[in-house]
């Protein structure tokens, strides 16, 4: 996928990183849909241009019409944007600090390769080491410890 469709998706993944905002925290700061954010990333070729122009207000990006046959100008977007892929096809989130990863992540070593949850393919890419948002809750809050309670993580 090229052009406008391709490149409404990357300048708002773009602007995202900048704002180091997940898809959540940045559809709620600019007062518009996570789910309208999540379709504009992938494939902006569905949508009005009326929704497109203000997705793209305040990015810093601009929608251009140009003459048939001119050249389109040269946009430097993220290598991470345009290559980097998980194991399954999709992108990693924006506001991540992802790398390459020529011996394969320290996941994907430990359940993978010395592990016994089968080997599947080495990841190109990876996102380890990133660090939590402010704000961002993960999962449900830790509950302290019953006496004579058995190990709870990782068994």
């Amino acid at each position: 996928m090229e052009g406008p469709r391709r490149d409404v998706g990357l300048a708002l993944r773009a602007d995202r990183r900048r704002r180091g905002l997940s898809q959540r925290a940045y559809a709620a700061t600019r007062g518009i849909s996570r789910d309208r954010v999540a379709q504009a990333e992938v494939d902006a070729g569905s949508l009005r241009l009326a929704d497109v122009l203000v997705l793209l207000e305040g990015t810093g990006y601009e929608l251009v019409v140009l003459p048939v046959g001119s050249e389109r100008p040269d946009v430097a977007w993220d290598e991470t944007d345009l290559r980097a892929t998980t194991r399954v096809g999709s992108r990693f989130p924006a506001h991540r600090r992802v790398r390459r990863s020529r011996g394969g992540p320290m996941w994907w070593i430990y359940h993978e390769q010395l592990g016994n949850r089968g080997y599947g393919p080495q990841p190109g890419w990876t996102a380890e080491g990133f660090e939590i948002p402010p704000g961002t809750v993960y999962g449900k809050k830790p509950r302290p410890y019953v006496e004579g309670e058995g190990p709870r993580w990782p068994y």
